[in-house]
């Protein structure tokens, strides 16, 4: 208990760039057009995602659905794929997307490890302290439903490949590897300019077996 509520104080200082985001009024029929048209073929319909690679969207946060899509407008984030699904929608239209895919039934959950369960919920739960890992849990839960107050995402039930990835490209960006582009690195917001944030901060510690125990356990945890 004491070490989710060290993690926890270390995710206070991130709640101001988080919190701060004021999603548009928005019209959830319409969200679903876009859905329709845009978005399901990578995320579904419902929001649950027929590719691994891809994120389930279904239940997840309206903040941060609407912040990410922001992102990927501004090229805060890159993704060519994203990047052009979103170039002709306007805040509106991404406020409504992101309003209809919140509103959607959450996905479930996947299949974990049982070989490497017990490690990897003490380093989701309580992080690692011998190499300042801090645990996943002070941020997102220890079921992994994320914050909605603060934009932190749902993650239980979420594709481990997906995980994987954006764990890697988060720790890319922490330690400022030499990478072919941005498209191999993720940011997120900090709490004051010229710093990191607190996912690279985390990312730049974990180890490759880290993030594919950390992957298949949040798949599984609800």
């Amino acid at each position: 208990m004491k070490k989710l509520i060290a993690a926890a104080s270390l995710c206070v200082a991130s709640f101001s760039a988080h919190s701060a985001i004021i999603v548009p009024e928005h019209d959830i029929n319409a969200g679903k057009q876009i859905a329709e048209t845009v978005c399901a073929a990578c995320h579904g319909v419902d929001g649950v995602s027929p590719i691994p690679s891809q994120p389930n969207l279904g239940g997840q946060n309206v903040k941060y659905l609407y912040k990410q899509l922001i992102n990927f407008k501004s090229g805060y984030r890159v993704n060519g794929i994203m990047q052009s699904q979103v170039a002709n929608l306007s805040q509106q239209d991404m406020a409504n997307v992101a309003a209809y895919y919140a509103n959607q039934a959450p996905w479930s959950v996947g299949f974990g490890n049982p070989a490497t369960h017990q490690e990897a919920t003490k380093l989701y739960l309580g992080g690692a302290k011998s190499r300042n890992v801090i645990g996943c849990a002070g941020c997102h839960g220890p079921d992994a439903a994320g914050n909605a107050w603060a934009a932190f995402p749902r993650l239980g039930g979420q594709h481990a490949e997906y995980i994987s990835t954006q764990l890697k490209l988060f720790r890319a960006a922490g330690r400022e590897d030499e990478v072919d582009g941005d498209a191999q690195m993720r940011y997120n917001d900090a709490a004051k300019e010229g710093e990191k944030g607190m996912m690279q901060t985390v990312a730049s510690r974990l180890s490759d077996r880290d993030i594919r125990i950390l992957s298949d356990y949040i798949s599984a945890v609800h």
